[in-house]
């Protein structure tokens, strides 16, 4: 069924739950893709059905936004499945989960990285544990990861937000590895900054890390961006 077809049904349905108990009696293939139309259906209720079922029977890592809303619900019936699914997603798809957070942005990421930590869950690895940590704003952490920590911080030079520039470029100052040199310089010239002054621009952050980086490319680029310095 394509999908518009699909969306069609659904938003047709006076009860889309127990239409959802009926793909799923029938394991029709088209219950997944329903499920994930779901997700933006207007009634919370199907909204948190859809994201825990789509959990616990996929392991779909796009429920996780949903599940934020599941595990704040009044039932506590209902809170305890959505946290069960977020930990099976983390069990069965770490790699889909860590995807996620390093692909979604503003406010899905943060709804993921809330969903994660009502539920106490961790990464096992460094890769993981890295972008989990830039998702989380987790900067402190990051210097102690050290070199490991760079390719993801160089990443997240990039970022919509820039308060996550700004985290970065601190934290690859702090570090100090010469290989994250070339990604600052291309961030003097952004002059975003919070509208109340709190932590500064990012290019004042940059020009920081470089010269705390020290070597003699970082040094003239700061030079020629801030002759004040």
């Amino acid at each position: 069924m394509e999908n518009d077809g699909l969306l069609r049904e659904l938003m047709a349905q006076d009860d889309p739950i127990e239409w959802f108990e009926q793909l799923a009696a029938e394991n029709d293939p088209a219950l997944h893709e329903a499920l994930r139309e779901a997700l933006l259906h207007p009634d919370r209720e199907v909204r948190i059905y859809a994201a825990v079922m789509l959990a616990q029977e996929f392991h779909d890592v796009s429920a996780l936004p949903g599940l934020v809303d599941a595990l704040l619900d009044w039932n506590r019936q209902v809170r305890s499945a959505a946290a069960e699914a977020v930990w099976e997603i983390g069990d069965m798809d770490p790699a889909g989960l860590i995807r996620a957070l390093h692909f979604e942005r503003g406010a899905v990421r943060d709804a993921i990285v809330e969903a994660l930590a009502i539920v106490g869950w961790f990464p096992d690895d460094i890769e993981a544990e890295v972008t989990y940590y830039i998702a989380i704003r987790g900067w402190h952490q990051l210097v102690v990861v050290g070199s490991p920590a760079v390719p993801g911080l160089i990443s997240a030079l990039s970022d919509p937000d820039g308060n996550v520039r700004r985290g970065a470029a601190w934290a690859l100052g702090e570090i100090g590895d010469p290989g994250a040199v070339p990604y600052l310089i291309d961030l003097l010239a952004d002059t975003s900054g919070d509208m109340f002054g709190i932590g500064g621009r990012v290019c004042d952050v940059v020009a920081e890390a470089l010269l705390q980086i020290g070597t003699a490319e970082a040094l003239e680029a700061v030079r020629s961006a801030f002759p004040e310095r």
